[in-house]
């Protein structure tokens, strides 16, 4: 199985940070991965839940995480000014 590329990833949190997209691509993580990893990111995890991953998982968790809430006030900020326009 291939893992994810740097249109998958980019598809899945947006080209926010090259670094963090590559980092995701080393994982070697699958699709299905990534979207797990997308969906837990976007919910708190308490610590002990984060540690009971797999270390892929967790990797992958901790770079999402970092990487959503930028992706997200990102595209609110290109949403205002496309409106203000």
């Amino acid at each position: 199985m291939a893992g994810v590329s740097e249109a998958d990833v980019a598809a899945a949190i947006g080209r926010i940070d090259e670094i963090i997209i590559r980092e995701v691509v080393r994982t070697e993580a699958s699709r299905l991965e990534l979207r797990r990893a997308v969906a837990l990111a976007r919910q708190p995890l308490g610590i002990e839940a984060s540690q009971a991953l797999p270390p892929r998982m967790q990797r992958l968790v901790d770079l999402l995480t970092v990487a959503l809430p930028e992706a997200e006030l990102s595209r609110r900020a290109v949403g205002r000014v496309r409106h203000a326009a």
